[in-house]
């Protein structure tokens, strides 16, 4: 009985290790001269469990970082137009949000759950996701893009 217990003890403690590990460190890069900083945050909205615990951030088309919830990335971005895109590994759809760079200057966004995207998930399956993301275009992934000031 007191052996039963004794793993039972253990097991619960183990699971609960998780919840009490810390915050994913935030990841900086240099940012050479000529170039405008940017900063991106991923809002800690848990539970996140397999691929979707990982948000892929692309600038201009190429992927540049993969941020788990906490975590923030900063970096440059070439001076002119820039495209900064989030998406899921598992899920239809990206969210784009374009702006113009200038050097010198700092860019600071955070990237937010969607409601109306997981709302379309639950109550609609893979149709409703489809649909969801046909009417919403190129604001249609998972994550929000929102400026910071």
């Amino acid at each position: 009985m007191r052996l039963g217990l004794g793993v039972i003890l253990s097991f619960i403690a183990i699971c609960c290790a998780g919840c009490a590990s810390q915050p994913a460190q935030p990841i900086v890069s240099a940012v050479p001269l000529g170039q405008a900083k940017i900063v991106v945050t991923r809002a800690d909205q848990g539970p996140y469990i397999g691929p979707s615990a990982l948000v892929h951030v692309a600038i201009n088309g190429k992927h540049v970082i993969d941020l788990a919830a906490g975590q923030s990335y900063t970096g440059g971005v070439p001076r002119g137009h820039v495209t900064l895109t989030t998406t899921l590994t598992l899920d239809i759809g990206q969210y784009k949000y374009e702006f113009d760079a200038v050097p010198g200057r700092t860019y600071s966004f955070l990237l937010s759950r969607r409601a109306e995207h997981m709302m379309a998930g639950v109550f609609g399956g893979l149709a409703g996701l489809v649909v969801e993301t046909a009417v919403s275009g190129e604001q249609s992934g998972e994550y929000r893009i929102t400026p910071v000031q």
